[in-house]
């Protein structure tokens, strides 16, 4: 890329020391340039020959940047009045009661709330709101209407929002047993092999059910994992990066975009070698990010505090360290996640499958 900007930037020189020259001798017969028609100088002052050269050479090497695709055209799209509108968040339809605070992060706060039909104890995600913020509202109402009508045990199910003046709230299940991440964090050694295999398989059919949804969640970390049923229940939730893909497909370049968590990203998400995009892949890289972390007891990546760093380990070629603990099923497992290809990277469907799932304890 440097190499052809230099090379363009030497052939814009060389012509406009030979247009300068024709429109300081103008008078003169030159030789003819090949691939340049010089304007008519004879009616101009030498200024004006000048600066009718340097934007006609401008012209030539624009078009020669853009036929080799380097740069493009900036256009205005006319906004749509209608487009806030097009897709509307699903109130909640019963009465409920704010409960106490239980997290609070970049995203708002997190409050427990009881719906005062059922009893149900449930979680209120509050989410302040700027005036006429309907971005920030679009993004939810988007990210409600593709969990609409899917319903698993391992994933957490959302209720409805409310939007008032100030704030939004979303309403959802609560998880009582915290995250992944909190109890990993608690060992020192990783978690025993039997409840790994255990978790591995419940987050793989939760995986495997949003990908059968053409789902595609893109940020599976420990943190987004929650627990239930006294540690024995996983879910998988937080889908604030989840997006609907094209249905029946396993292509890996149907999205775009730098979305994810840098320890558990997959390469072909960041690496600007990569021109097609990704796919469901990227969810399986992760799953394979997520089993590393609860065997080691340490997330992917954790001698490296800056995300560049990751990213660079990840660019040369590198993969998580896959711990000497896990049995060989186990390592096998993760080698299949952790392809850099994400042609040659395993499925869900495949996992599912897998020895190393097969005994869960």
């Amino acid at each position: 890329f440097v190499s052809l900007i230099l090379r363009f930037w030497l052939d814009y020189i060389k012509l406009l020391i030979i247009c300068f020259s024709d429109a300081c001798n103008s008078d003169k017969e030159t030789s003819p340039i090949p691939e340049l028609e010089v304007p008519p100088f004879k009616h101009l002052c030498k200024s004006e020959r000048i600066l009718e050269a340097v934007n006609k050479l401008d012209g030539i090497l624009e078009s020669k940047l853009k036929s080799s695709d380097l740069i493009g055209n900036v256009i205005v799209v006319a906004s749509h009045h209608n487009e806030r509108n097009y897709i509307r968040p699903r109130p909640v339809n019963f009465g409920w009661q704010r409960g106490i605070k239980i997290g609070q992060g970049r995203f708002g706060k997190v409050y427990t709330a009881v719906n005062n039909e059922t009893g149900e104890l449930m979680a209120m995600k509050e989410i302040a709101l700027q005036p006429n913020d309907h971005r920030t509202i679009r993004s939810v109402a988007l990210e409600l209407k593709i969990f609409e009508g899917i319903q698993h045990k391992n994933l957490v199910r959302y209720y409805g929002v409310e939007i008032h003046r100030e704030e939004m709230l979303i309403f959802m299940e609560l998880c009582t047993e915290g995250t992944l991440e909190s109890l990993v964090a608690a060992t020192e050694t990783g978690l025993p092999e039997a409840l790994v295999r255990r978790y591995t398989h419940q987050l793989v059919i939760a995986t495997n059910t949003l990908h059968q949804h053409s789902i595609v969640h893109r940020d599976i970390k420990s943190a987004n994992i929650f627990l239930t049923a006294e540690g024995n229940c996983l879910k998988l939730g937080d889908f604030g990066s989840a997006v609907k893909i094209k249905a029946h497909t396993t292509v890996p370049g149907e999205l775009q975009g730098f979305v994810g968590t840098q320890a558990y990203m997959a390469p072909e998400v960041f690496m600007k070698t990569n021109q097609e995009g990704h796919g469901r892949a990227v969810d399986v890289w992760s799953l394979g990010c997520v089993l590393v972390e609860m065997a080691s007891g340490k997330r992917p990546w954790a001698d490296f505090d800056s995300n560049y760093q990751i990213m660079f380990k990840v660019g040369m070629g590198e993969i998580p360290e896959i711990p000497e603990n896990l049995s060989e099923e186990g390592k096998h497992f993760a080698s299949v996640c952790l392809v850099h290809d994400p042609k040659e990277r395993a499925t869900t469907v495949e996992l599912v499958n897998h020895t190393f799932l097969v005994v869960c304890f």
